[in-house]
């Protein structure tokens, strides 16, 4: 399995990988940056952090990678399992999650019921494979709102539409 760096989240921006960016709907200081390397993507968000009480400034970021073919994955999943009952061929009841092995890894699309903190639905994309430093899978939840009205699905899917045809 391919391991990456961090991503600088000073230099993202400006980096030669990033394919599109987008403002998070909900923290206008948090970016998402999808990047591609060669067989991999990779997204990241980076954020500058004021602490209010200490009024201390930081840059933090965050990132999971996985082979690029995840993502189309991750789109033809939630159309085609999620988004249809099970006689149509989708998820049975009552189960809320779909996993496969891309190029040996291990990947699952989860419906988060708590994606926004306040109990909005959303989809958690999870990388099984690649684990945080305290061992946890490394793991994005986005809202349904960011997903269908923030403009964050029109981006993966030209993404994945790019990969299809080989243009990524």
């Amino acid at each position: 399995m391919r391991q990456f760096a961090e991503i600088n989240p000073q230099t993202i921006a400006q980096d030669s990988r990033v394919v599109a960016s987008i403002q998070d709907d909900r923290k206008p200081h948090k970016i998402y940056y999808f990047l591609i390397d060669q067989d991999y993507m990779l997204i990241a968000s980076a954020n500058y952090f004021t602490d209010r009480e200490t009024n201390e400034s930081e840059w933090l970021h965050y990132q999971i990678e996985f082979p690029k073919q995840g993502l189309v994955w991750f789109l033809d999943s939630m159309q085609h399992r999620f988004f249809k009952t099970e006689a149509e061929g989708g998820l049975p009841k009552g189960v809320f999650h779909d996993k496969t092995v891309i190029n040996g890894e291990g990947i699952k699309l989860s419906r988060d019921f708590n994606a926004d903190g306040n109990r909005g639905g959303g989809y958690s994309f999870i990388t099984l494979d690649r684990k945080e430093s305290y061992g946890s899978a490394k793991e994005y939840s986005f809202t349904d709102q960011f997903l269908f009205n923030g403009g964050l699905i029109e981006i993966l899917q030209d993404i994945a539409d790019k990969i299809q045809r080989g243009e990524l």
